[in-house]
């Protein structure tokens, strides 16, 4: 804490969850400052931002900032930008458990992790299993208080690079979601965001799964 504000770090903060969660912490009265661990140099600005250089490859628990109160982990690719199963799994497996430990090991009282709708460690879908797997391993970590696994499904939001097989399921998504379950609807990153921005003001103990129609709830619309 800084005062009585928080002082959160944001893993992922140039994606598509990460982004929108950064601007809405950055405009949070009760957050004082937001650090945010970044591959390259970024040219953002804010008198709240706290940008930290970070090899991910080779980093270590000196990447946790002092008097954090959470570390919020939006980090995620595919394995057509990693370019093979190898190389997502270092990102969305290697690093978020390292995130993890380290938090642990520096005593940051909130872990929060973006993961996915069906994630299972016993998964025959690769994606699944990768992020079960990581869930497995994060929730193993009894010493951190608050952990939160959140779950969306399909995302929705305005990203930099153009995904054909997802732009033609969003549209589906979109023209039939009257028929679609809220647990396996589309999800806009702002209300994962908003969901993992309520729950790290207001973290309660323990381990928590939170599914995508629990995100939803507050607004069924998805168009």
């Amino acid at each position: 804490m800084i005062g009585n504000k928080f002082h959160f770090l944001i893993a992922g903060s140039t994606g598509l969850i990460g982004s929108a969660l950064l601007e809405m912490m950055l405009n949070n009265d009760q957050v004082a400052k937001v650090s945010i661990l970044v591959r390259n140099p970024i040219s953002a600005e804010h008198p709240n931002l706290n940008v930290i250089e970070v090899d991910f490859e080779n980093m270590d628990e000196s990447v946790i900032a002092p008097n954090v109160d959470g570390l919020l982990c939006c980090l995620g690719t595919t394995m057509a930008q990693a370019g093979g199963k190898d190389a997502f799994r270092r990102v969305d497996y290697e690093y978020v458990v390292k995130l993890a430990v380290f938090s642990q090991r520096k005593k940051v009282p909130q872990f929060h992790v973006v993961s996915a709708a069906g994630a299972s460690p016993t998964s025959k879908i690769f994606y699944n299993k990768v992020k079960g797997r990581m869930e497995m391993e994060v929730q193993k970590l009894a010493k951190i208080r608050s952990i939160y696994i959140y779950r969306p499904s399909m995302l929705l939001g305005d990203r930099t690079e153009f995904r054909l097989a997802e732009s033609v399921g969003k549209f589906f998504m979109n023209v039939f979601s009257f028929m679609i379950p809220k647990s396996s609807k589309a999800i806009f990153d702002t209300q994962v965001a908003e969901s993992m921005i309520k729950n790290a003001l207001q973290s309660k103990k323990g381990s928590h799964v939170i599914t995508n129609a629990e995100m939803i709830e507050p607004s069924d619309s998805v168009a």
